[in-house]
């Protein structure tokens, strides 16, 4: 389990460390954006667990910490974590995860392929496209952001066949469009 010293050293921990960027951004500035982004896209979703303060509470706990193992590890870049599953398996990182902190682990194999996942990993990319539309540096910076656009549509495509009930596309594009983010597909 983090220490609640390890816990706040969120506030140091850099992202970003292999793409040009403007400024550095904590990884405690994107855990609190996510965060936010969640708890907007939840309510746009109308999805039902924002009625209640337990999944509610759940939502944005998850969002609070989806990559508070990074204050172990550093900002593992997404190049990487492809490699180490395509090395190790789909399990490769929630192994690492596990190993880095139980009870993270255990959070989010109880969130695991739920609506909770699905909002909060939206929310990650949507975070990310901000930072870097805001942020980014160079044509480098340029080409992660149309990937990460790339990922969006996918995110929305996959989650809108799995959850039906969801207006998960539309809660996207209205998200963005208030973040003035928005890049139709």
């Amino acid at each position: 389990m983090l220490s609640l010293a390890e816990q706040l050293r969120a506030a140091h921990v850099r992202r970003w460390h292999i793409v040009q960027v403007h400024r550095e951004q904590t990884l405690a500035e994107h855990l609190f954006c996510v965060a936010a982004i969640s708890g907007s896209l939840a309510e746009r979703m109308q999805w039902p667990g924002f009625l209640h303060h337990s999944q509610r509470l759940q939502l944005l706990n998850w969002a609070l910490w989806h990559d508070v193992m990074e204050v172990r590890t550093g900002d593992i870049p997404t190049p990487f974590k492809r490699a180490i599953v395509e090395a190790n398996g789909p399990r490769a990182l929630e192994k690492a995860e596990e190993m880095v902190d139980t009870s993270v682990h255990g959070m989010h194999r109880s969130i695991k392929n739920t609506e909770i996942e699905m909002i909060v990993k939206l929310a990650d990319s949507i975070e990310a496209i901000q930072f870097l539309l805001d942020n980014g540096a160079g044509d480098h910076s340029r080409r992660v952001l149309d990937g990460l656009y790339e990922t969006l549509f996918v995110q929305i495509r996959d989650f809108e066949v799995k959850y039906t009930t969801l207006p998960v596309y539309d809660a996207v594009r209205s998200v963005c469009k208030e973040l003035n983010i928005w890049r139709a597909e």
